[in-house]
């Protein structure tokens, strides 16, 4: 009987994920725990692992498409059984893909009421996927060098957007001129590295270099994974009341705890923590004082946690993570450290469990190393609040004894006002600060 495989749900926030790879091709025989997809979400990779066992029947989704979570994404079945009413459809009853198995045919035209693609000598009679085509007809692309990278060589969308703002662009008539077997025009030439067909109808001469003061512009892909995060930032600031408070503590007793725990810690034995550390420890101390911040709000309760499960911005070649430390108010500041540097070596190598990356109820981001002094961090739905840590700033200070100067570090908290005033986000960052300047007193009374 067929069955379908849907896309797994990554952690309670995801709710779609991009399909980067297939690990089957239609008319393949899988098992049920077989890996047959690649995919990431805007926190972390994974893998989708067959849930049913036959014959690959459809593949209702594209590499590069972005897929709503439990959509079905192909079928497996016998041979010959039909999967039509498998197929994903929106909310309007209307397919949202086209199955693969659809789009292989190497006889498929281009519908008539559509420009043919340009295909040249150099990929001859190469199918085009609906996408691809619905692409070229609104960006006339040169497919002279485009190797499919779909089934049986099938040309996909992907290939030919890679092609369009990787290459030579076509003006129309360039495009027209290359469809009707004139050749490809070179490339490079034109305005921005476009193609253009000059009044004699040749191509434009290779390697004309750009007037001085035309405006070059590069043109690149948003990448899907990008996609993703712009998605949920934007609705973070169109669902939430944000609002932001500056302040800033003296630093100067933690940067000399900082600099006697590098110089004797090793030989103590003591785990090697750095100032992020620290202020992710006062961090965690100042949300059990105040569990009005350490709260999710999904728009009708609001849930106080006694447990801190504190998140941390982390940079990755991939993009910005958000590896979460739970039950941080168990631990002390050695573990609490090597907890940290564990979870970010693990979302810069990729290897992060999804699991790691949910249920956070604060979340903290240190951009004071970039040189940074106050910014405005974005809250993570459904979290209340977030800490952005600055860069240290040396103050004068009067003191009984006349002037002296001291560290400053500079903190940025966002609110969201549906849920938090401003003043129990003052009283907040006044206990943070008040941890932050008796560092060795909190961490000896636990406090």
């Amino acid at each position: 009987m067929a069955t379908p495989i849907i896309m797994p749900k990554q952690g309670n926030t995801v709710e779609e994920c991009l399909l980067s790879e297939w690990k089957i091709k239609l008319g393949d025989n899988i098992a049920v725990g077989d890996i047959i997809a690649d995919i990431e979400t805007d926190k972390t990779t994974g893998e989708v692992e067959a849930t049913a066992s036959g014959i690959v029947l459809a593949l209702f989704w594209e590499e590069g498409d972005l897929i709503p979570v439990f959509q079905n994404i192909c079928v497996v079945g016998e041979a010959g059984e039909d999967v039509a009413e498998f197929a994903p459809t929106d909310e309007d009853g209307d397919d949202t893909a086209t199955p693969v198995e659809e789009e292989n045919a190497e006889d498929q035209a281009a519908p008539k009421d559509e420009p043919t693609a340009p295909v040249t000598a150099a990929s001859g009679a190469a199918p085009l996927s609906p996408r691809a085509r619905a692409f070229i007809k609104n960006h006339p692309t040169n497919l002279s060098a485009v190797v499919g990278s779909g089934a049986d060589g099938r040309i996909i969308e992907k290939d030919v957007a890679d092609a369009y703002h990787g290459g030579a662009r076509l003006s129309t008539t360039a495009a027209a001129k290359l469809a009707s077997g004139e050749g490809a025009p070179a490339s490079g030439s034109g305005v921005g590295g476009m193609v253009m067909g000059n009044d004699m109808g040749q191509a434009a001469p290779q390697g004309a270099p750009a007037p001085a003061s035309e405006d070059v512009i590069t043109e690149i892909a948003f990448p899907n994974i990008r996609k993703i995060i712009a998605k949920t930032l934007l609705s973070a600031l169109q669902t939430q009341a944000q609002y932001t408070l500056n302040a800033e503590a003296d630093v100067t007793g933690l940067l000399a705890l900082r600099k006697k725990i590098k110089t004797v810690g090793e030989a103590l034995g003591a785990p090697n923590a750095n100032l992020g550390d620290m202020v992710l420890f006062a961090t965690i101390k100042a949300l059990q004082r105040h569990p009005d911040m350490n709260a999710e709000f999904d728009g009708k309760i609001i849930r106080q946690h006694s447990g801190v499960n504190i998140g941390f911005a982390c940079d990755t070649p991939r993009g910005l993570m958000v590896p979460v430390l739970h039950g941080a108010q168990n631990l002390g500041l050695g573990a609490l450290s090597s907890a940290v540097k564990s979870l970010a070596k693990a979302a810069i190598d990729g290897t992060l469990e999804a699991d790691a990356l949910s249920g956070g109820t604060f979340t903290v981001s240190n951009l004071g190393t970039f040189g940074v002094t106050t910014f405005t961090p974005v809250i993570n739905p459904p979290q209340v609040g977030i800490l952005g840590v600055g860069k240290t700033l040396l103050r004068p200070v009067r003191t009984p004894g006349g002037i002296e100067h001291r560290d400053y570090m500079q903190f940025s908290l966002t609110c969201d006002h549906r849920v938090v005033d401003g003043a129990p986000g003052a009283r907040f960052l006044q206990t943070f600060a008040t941890i932050i300047e008796n560092f060795e007193l909190a961490c000896i009374t636990g406090q």
